[in-house]
């Protein structure tokens, strides 16, 4: 979530009638810089790393230092140790790298069993979102990590219903989906929302000793790798969703209050043109119907009927993604694209003007959303992360220390302080 990401889902969603961002209306603005220890562009195990300890590490890297061998503390960790409740929320899977940056301690983020088992070990009160990756190993061999928890006092929760009935007063580990949830656009309705199992979370969490509670839009970040803005700004919506159930709470208790918002870095290297307005943006992004994702799901569909064409496929592409009258560039450009994705994937021709095409992606599923972005005003430089700076916004208590300019690793000192500080007056 850099600053064009903020500006591309404010534009879109004062255009829908849903008003300004809520995460705007925090009075305090600052801005991290995102390296990792050995590289200019971080990954999110690093970047979150950095957030949740204090301290950089090599990217690939979770909550340990560059050399592998030394654990790194959370402020998670902190918390707990202290007595407050604590709460991971995401819409990603529940061991991918931002949120296991608060919990685990691995030498590799893809060492998914073993981050899982540090989840379970964790002691934490309330995890909630996507499920657990590979839980029964590699392999599917070893003890399925959900039964693991369940011995450990945990109750796992998977649907909808359950997650927003659970009560205070047991350990929760809510996953609502196998992987990740569903892009807010292709959200069913049986699938919790972002706010809906960050409310439920602050329920669970609240109680004389205090909570902490990391709540992750990881979808945002997913939404960017695929250059697909439309999806992007829905997921940015619900996790504005989110920071609301966070303010409602903190208005209620201002004084023993603070949310942090911001970013372990910029994916995509996005951009929007100069002068585009919400009335510009808005039209565009909205003619599209479903994520890249899901319409990747029609492109392996129809690539095993007889008689390909893409002729046969336009209409599809039109009704997912509202492309009407397209000039010959841009319907030559889905034409290759089209002859690349009607290949079995061992068959295509990854050079490197392919992959600065398409990347690792499907290639009209990317096409597709790339001249929809166009049309917005909106440009991408990379499939990857950037090594720009990203937004930090606060509010509440001592969020003042939060303005400025400053690195990621200053955020676990900067919420550690406030800890410490509430602990020393709770003491008194």
């Amino acid at each position: 979530m850099g600053e064009a990401q903020v500006r591309a889902a404010e534009l879109y969603s004062l255009a829908s009638g849903r008003g300004k961002l809520t995460l705007g209306s925090l009075p305090v603005r600052g801005k991290i810089s995102t390296a990792s220890a050995n590289a200019a562009v971080t990954d999110s195990a690093a970047a979150g790393t950095a957030m949740a300890s204090g301290y950089k590490t090599n990217n690939g890297v979770l909550g340990m230092d560059p050399s592998r061998t030394k654990n790194l503390t959370s402020i998670a960790e902190t918390a707990r140790d202290r007595g407050m409740k604590v709460g991971i929320v995401t819409s990603s899977f529940l061991n991918d790298a931002t949120p296991a940056a608060f919990y685990a301690h691995q030498p590799s983020r893809t060492d998914y069993y073993e981050i899982g088992e540090q989840l379970i070990n964790s002691g934490f009160d309330y995890f909630a979102g996507g499920g657990i990756s590979r839980r029964k190993g590699r392999k599917e061999n070893l003890r399925d990590l959900y039964e693991l928890a369940e011995e450990k006092g945990y109750r796992v929760l998977n649907t909808r219903n359950e997650i927003l009935a659970a009560k205070p007063g047991t350990k929760i580990i809510a996953a609502a989906a196998a992987g990740a949830l569903p892009y807010e656009m292709d959200r069913p309705a049986e699938s919790p929302s972002l706010a809906e199992i960050t409310k439920r979370g602050i329920e669970i969490l609240d109680n004389p000793n205090g909570f902490f509670l990391m709540v992750e839009g990881g979808k945002m970040d997913w939404a960017c790798h695929l250059n697909d803005a439309a999806s992007l700004v829905h997921d940015m919506a619900a996790f504005d969703e989110a920071v609301k159930a966070a303010l409602f709470f903190a208005r209620r208790r201002p004084e023993e209050t603070l949310i942090v918002v911001l970013a372990d870095h910029e994916t995509g290297g996005m951009s929007i043109g100069e002068g585009i307005t919400a009335a510009e943006l808005f039209p565009v992004l909205s003619a599209q119907k479903e994520s890249s994702e899901s319409f990747t799901g029609k492109v392996d569909r129809f690539r095993k009927v007889p008689q390909q064409t893409f002729e046969k496929m336009l209409p599809l592409i039109t009704d997912s993604f509202g492309l009407h009258s397209l000039p010959e560039r841009e319907l030559d450009e889905l034409r290759t694209a089209f002859a690349q994705s009607m290949l079995p994937k061992e068959q295509r021709k990854r050079d490197r003007e392919y992959l600065r095409r398409y990347g690792p992606y499907e290639p009209l599923s990317v096409t597709a959303t790339r001249i929809l972005n166009r049309k917005a005003g909106i440009t991408w430089t990379t499939f990857g992360h950037s090594g720009a700076d990203v937004p930090v916004f606060a509010h509440g208590a001592k969020s003042a220390i939060f303005a400025g300019e400053y690195d990621n690793t200053e955020i676990a000192g900067k919420i550690l302080s406030v800890i410490s500080e509430a602990s020393e007056q709770k003491n008194e």
